[in-house]
């Protein structure tokens, strides 16, 4: 992606681009199994913006999730907001799982993380060696960070 900015951790790669009001993601992790990005103010799990993928028999799936507390994500469907992500593609091989999609920088649900150009907040990357969204991450970094604009 032109004028992307990549953040690499324990075999985790997230790349994103700004393009007008929306963040253009790329999503990689050393896994067959479910793959995660959430979004904080401050460095928990706990009140994240968090999205989940899998792909299974070729078929992608994600789940876009708010955090009410440890172990409780819900659908922000289920919370009165609404699902936001736009996902464009995903593949899985023996070593790997990518995925590409699109969120809002600000889709105005309470349950999305409201991204702002320069300001801190905390990446979350995780993965886990199942398909299974029950299954609890095998990997799971708090990165702190700021979004920047490339041209």
């Amino acid at each position: 992606m032109l004028g992307q900015e990549t953040i690499q951790v324990e075999g985790m790669t997230f790349a994103y681009r700004i393009e007008g009001d929306v963040l253009r993601c790329e999503l990689r992790a050393p896994t067959n199994g479910w793959t995660g990005v959430g979004f904080n103010s401050k460095n928990s799990i706990v009140g994240s913006d968090l999205l989940l993928f899998n792909v299974v028999d070729g078929k992608a799936t994600s789940k876009d999730l708010y955090v009410k507390s440890l172990g409780n994500p819900m659908r922000d469907e289920d919370l009165g907001g609404k699902y936001s992500i736009e996902l464009l593609d995903a593949l899985e091989d023996e070593k790997s799982t990518v995925v590409r999609f699109v969120i809002p920088l600000d889709s105005g649900d309470p349950y999305d993380y409201a991204h702002e150009l320069d300001k801190d907040f905390w990446l979350i990357l995780a993965y886990s060696i199942e398909d299974d969204f029950e299954h609890h991450s095998r990997v799971r970094k708090h990165i702190p960070l700021q979004l920047k604009h490339r041209e």
